[in-house]
């Protein structure tokens, strides 16, 4: 065990499936070592059993077990020491152990930076190092915090390995289906699987082949299952559950495009990895548009005008050419510039910016 860490990330989750676990594995892993991960949610992993091969102190949930965990850290730390957090509300914990002088970095992922922040926040962003994961989170943190306006909020995109895990043999779906891979939840109704569900029938009127494929799970598959059923799509949506990674490469793979046409994503990793397998992509205004490029790698639309996202739809089903052809350039975009190899590039600027520039040459 070293005497002082080289760097420590504070996250909500890193084992999890969901984007902030996706950003966090990836930060973990452009950290020089030794790195420690301190999670709130996660249970303790070792460095030998864990996905990003860095130990992870978790807290199992529990906030107070989090903070002891933090405090004890404090003697472990030096001015030079990378402080990173990768989520706003962690944010007084990572200025706490900067506590000899270092700027911790903050991420600012999406919809938890798009209200007031409260002061401690406020305090903890003052003084560190802060950037954000999409032009799009940097537009609306700024609206909705006006008073901290001069401060100077850095763009730092995420990236995915340029290599996916091995997709199942066995096929999952159709060529002819559409996949949306988003969570359920009663509380993010702005991922667009109602709209999508409103758009399906007419959709089929042109296109009876048409499937719509929805991976995930969630709190409010329930209820849209049902609107599935009201709407008479039964043969025609298809909801997968939860599925291994190696069956979500497969959809990735044997889906003809992914659409996922969300109102609130801060930046949306599911895109980069439709465009990782070769497919083109409908999202919705927004973070997406830094992504996607309109009309060559796939289609941004206005989730609140369902026409827009009809004719996006029945452009990929009426021109299979065509639709193959924005797939294959979106791969070329996600190689050129959202690998992980590109992202640790940015983020060791991130890091040569919070002051130890010493680690941040090792990251680059």
């Amino acid at each position: 065990m070293p005497a002082a860490w080289r760097s420590i990330l504070l996250t909500p989750n890193v084992l999890g499936r969901d984007g902030v676990s996706a950003l966090s594995r990836e930060i973990a892993r452009a950290l020089p070592p030794p790195a420690l991960v301190v999670s709130l949610h996660d249970p303790p992993t070792g460095a030998d059993q864990s996905p990003v091969g860095v130990e992870i102190l978790g807290a199992r949930g529990r906030r107070a077990a989090f903070i002891a965990a933090v405090i004890g850290l404090m003697r472990r730390t030096s001015p030079s020491t990378a402080i990173v957090c990768s989520h706003l509300h962690l944010s007084p914990a990572a200025k706490l152990l900067a506590w000899r002088g270092g700027r911790p970095a903050v991420v600012l992922c999406g919809i938890e930076a798009w209200v007031p922040v409260r002061m401690l926040e406020r305090w903890a962003l003052s003084t560190s190092e802060v950037t954000a994961i999409s032009q799009h989170t940097i537009d609306r943190f700024r609206a909705a915090n006006p008073e901290l306006r001069a401060l100077e909020v850095g763009l730092c995109h995420p990236g995915l390995p340029s290599t996916r895990a091995a997709a199942a043999s066995t096929p999952s779906i159709a060529s002819h289906a559409a996949l949306i891979v988003a969570r359920m939840s009663a509380s993010e109704r702005y991922k667009g699987h109602d709209v999508l569900l409103d758009v399906w029938p007419r959709l089929r009127e042109r296109h009876p082949e048409a499937v719509l494929v929805v991976a995930g799970e969630g709190d409010d598959r329930e209820r849209l299952q049902a609107r599935a059923r009201d709407l008479g799509l039964e043969h025609a949506v298809r909801f997968t559950g939860s599925v291994s990674d190696e069956t979500l490469a497969a959809m990735y793979e044997q889906c003809r495009f992914f659409v996922m046409p969300s109102r609130d994503e801060g930046f949306g990793l599911v895109f980069l990895e439709a465009m990782r397998a070769g497919k083109p992509c409908i999202g919705g205004t927004g973070a997406a548009a830094e992504i996607i490029e309109h009309g060559v790698t796939g289609f941004v639309v206005d989730p609140g005008h369902p026409r827009d996202l009809e004719a996006a739809l029945v452009r990929l089903y009426d021109e299979p050419a065509a639709c193959a052809q924005m797939g294959a350039a979106g791969r070329e975009r996600f190689l050129s510039r959202f690998t992980d190899r590109h992202f640790r590039a940015r983020f060791a600027r991130v890091i040569a910016r919070s002051g130890p520039a010493a680690l941040a040459a090792s990251v680059s």
